[in-house]
């Protein structure tokens, strides 16, 4: 089934199909992961940014993003990205595949570091 989840993928970064298309063909390959959802596991709507200062709580950065607008955000920049002369498939990152995950993965934090250096506690979670 992954084989058929990273064809869909790709074929949504060639422009082959749309992404409501892609969303209707991703769920066709996993029902329990469309809209009947368990109710313990509702799709987040939220991405929050927490960076926390080494030895304190209270975070020095905290944003909250709706997942609508980091959609948007994602979509929109996608056609912009190469004018700023930053290739993102030469980084390794694919926008389409980012914005698929964001969209329909689950609730948590998806990213935890800490920055070495200086100390800071950097945090993303999808509510």
């Amino acid at each position: 089934m992954e084989e058929e989840r990273l064809r869909i993928l790709q074929m949504l970064k060639d422009g082959k199909i749309t992404v409501d298309e892609g969303v209707k063909l991703l769920e066709a390959l996993d029902p329990g992961a469309g809209g009947s959802e368990p109710a313990d596991q509702p799709r987040a709507k939220w991405l929050k940014i927490r960076v926390t200062e080494r030895g304190k709580e209270k975070p020095n950065v905290a944003v909250n993003l709706p997942l609508g607008l980091v959609d948007w955000a994602l979509r929109v920049g996608n056609r912009f990205v190469s004018l700023g002369g930053t290739d993102m498939n030469d980084m390794g990152i694919d926008l389409d595949q980012l914005r698929a995950a964001l969209l329909h993965g689950g609730r948590g934090k998806i990213i935890d570091v800490v920055d070495e250096d200086d100390g800071d506690h950097i945090e993303i979670i999808l509510e």
